[in-house]
């Protein structure tokens, strides 16, 4: 009866195992039954298999914490049974959890320790995994020749045993590393030889990784249809599984591709991308997902739309950072749990160092992203051609002078327009026209910079000048010099075969806060002026004098 049980348990095991990647949540739930059952039934190498199993399904999940925590059980119960193959299972899980939690020290010592087991009792499936991830951790910390020699070592030991699905995946990873170093051509020839094995057995998440991978190689190439081609295939086998933690990246990839020629297409597959992390709770994938939103909207042009994405891109990031402290303290905590009392005594200096680390490391990445946060507050009030600030920067400005400002400050408010600026445009054509507001704005701006005033561009060829504690006659001389310093410029252009020099025409309002119903009713008012001097001929400075009025 005994001996049944234990079948149906390995028979089970088995089916969650193969479970795992397409539902681990199910895996999980099989493999959190079989260990109760077994462990009633006082059957300690299936209770141990279990826990591996849970531990399995955690790691599809990013569960570091829970996948430890199982692993270390489960050694335990292994070393207790002398089951080599169980402990080397056992260890080189316990890498890739410090692996997955950025601990490659401490990810190398145990894989190095399954391999030193793996060298007493053959087994070439688990040797290949084993050396496969310690490349991985030399690939992530840009060791790329070390991490090479592994790959190589393992692709040999795959060949060796016909083990055709591991062989697929050291050639893909083989390739990254190509792909990395910008050698798209090496990197091309070693995915393309995964996707051939992969073709024929069958494996649709490393597949859909390898078409990704062969996708990533065609973008960068330029051939955006090959590309685009590979990235829906692979979409479209991690859709088959429901996996919706590997399509993120897919998904971000077909929004990159989209980006340069269908943008309202770039941006559903971001939302795509999006609802998949929150769905999945793949923190470090949305953060990343926020961050090419954000990217993506500023490039656009829609500065306010990508701050929103920043500053929720600035919040996943420190949630990201706090869950990552977090998980590896709890990491070293079940370390030292698992330690014996000598170890226990030498491992608290360690432990001290390692947690000196992380604190620095997390102030780090705050001060990086707060950065970034800054730089694009900067960018949402600057404009983008002439890089002055723009109408929002200006609106924000006077408006928080008229809140907090004495109503007897006195002040003078310019509108500037370049005079017959379509003419201009129509002579040279559109590219010499925006050089031209580029000049323009950096000849007013120089100005602003000496007096230290306020200044913008308000849109098209209008601009904003704002300056305070002036007296009328000073204002109708800053007008002035304004309107001479850009005539001075010499921007040429004709006129029906007669040559005409750029000018500017300068509307202002000079008085005090107090003679104004709103900020508004000033603009307005100088706006009327600036119609003034259009109407008299151009290039001329008319400022209305609110304290004559």
């Amino acid at each position: 009866m005994k001996n049944n049980l234990q079948s149906e348990i390995i028979r089970k095991l088995k089916e969650a195992k193969d479970l795992s990647t397409a539902n681990p949540d199910k895996s999980y739930k099989l493999c959190k039954k079989l260990y109760q059952l077994s462990k009633e039934n006082q059957l300690k190498s299936e209770e141990a298999y279990a826990l591996l199993g849970m531990s399995m399904a955690c790691r599809v999940k990013s569960e570091n914490h829970k996948m430890l925590e199982y692993t270390f059980h489960a050694l335990g119960i292994l070393k207790e049974l002398n089951d080599t193959i169980g402990v080397v299972r056992s260890l080189n899980l316990i890498g890739i959890a410090y692996f997955y939690s950025s601990m490659y020290e401490q990810a190398l010592n145990y894989l190095r320790q399954a391999m030193d087991l793996l060298e007493t009792c053959k087994d070439d499936f688990l040797m290949s995994c084993v050396l496969n991830n310690i490349g991985e951790v030399f690939r992530e910390t840009l060791q790329f020749d070390v991490a090479l020699e592994y790959y190589q070592k393992t692709l040999n030991l795959c060949y060796n045993s016909d083990l055709k699905i591991n062989a697929a995946s050291i050639l893909s990873n083989i390739g990254e590393i190509y792909f990395l170093r910008n050698q798209h051509s090496k990197a091309m020839d070693y995915f393309a030889q995964s996707y051939d094995i992969l073709k024929q057995e069958k494996d649709m998440v490393i597949l859909s990784e390898v078409e990704n991978r062969l996708g990533k190689v065609y973008y960068v190439n330029k051939e955006s249809e090959k590309a685009k081609d590979y990235f829906i295939k692979a979409l479209k086998k991690i859709d088959s599984i429901s996996n919706k933690f590997y399509a993120i990246d897919i998904l971000l990839n077909i929004a990159m591709l989209e980006f340069e020629k269908d943008k309202k297409a770039s941006f559903y597959y971001l939302d795509k991308a999006k609802q998949y992390a929150e769905e999945t709770n793949a923190k470090k994938k949305l953060s990343m997902v926020l961050k090419t939103a954000a990217d993506y909207y500023e490039k656009t042009g829609d500065f306010e739309t990508a701050l929103a994405y920043y500053k929720k891109y600035h919040g996943v990031e420190q949630e990201v950072t706090a869950l990552l402290i977090g998980n590896k303290l709890e990491i070293l905590k079940l370390e030292f749990e698992h330690l014996d009392g000598k170890q226990k005594y030498t491992n608290n200096e360690l432990m001290d160092q390692r947690l000196e680390m992380e604190i620095l490391n997390q102030r780090r990445e705050l001060e990086k992203i707060q950065q970034l946060n800054q730089k694009l507050e900067e960018k949402l009030y600057e404009d983008e051609l002439t890089q002055v600030p723009n109408r929002r920067y200006i609106n924000k400005h006077l408006n928080k002078t008229w809140e907090e400002a004495d109503s007897d400050l006195i002040v003078v408010l310019f509108i500037i327009d370049i005079d017959n600026f379509k003419k201009y445009n129509d002579c040279w054509g559109h590219p010499e026209g925006d050089k031209c507001l580029i000049k323009v704005a950096n000849c007013l701006k120089e100005i602003q910079t000496k007096r230290k005033d306020v200044f913008a561009r308000y849109g098209g060829e209008e601009f904003l000048y704002y300056a305070e504690n002036i007296n009328y006659d000073q204002a109708k001389e800053l007008g002035d010099l304004l309107r001479n310093e850009v005539e001075n410029l010499a921007l040429s252009y004709s006129i029906e075969n007669d040559s005409q020099i750029l000018t500017i025409s300068v509307g202002g309002v000079f008085g005090r806060i107090a003679n104004y119903d709103k900020l508004t009713n000033m603009i307005q008012i100088a706006d009327k002026e600036l119609y003034k001097g259009k109407s008299m001929g151009r290039n001329r400075t008319f400022i209305k004098n609110m304290f004559e009025s």
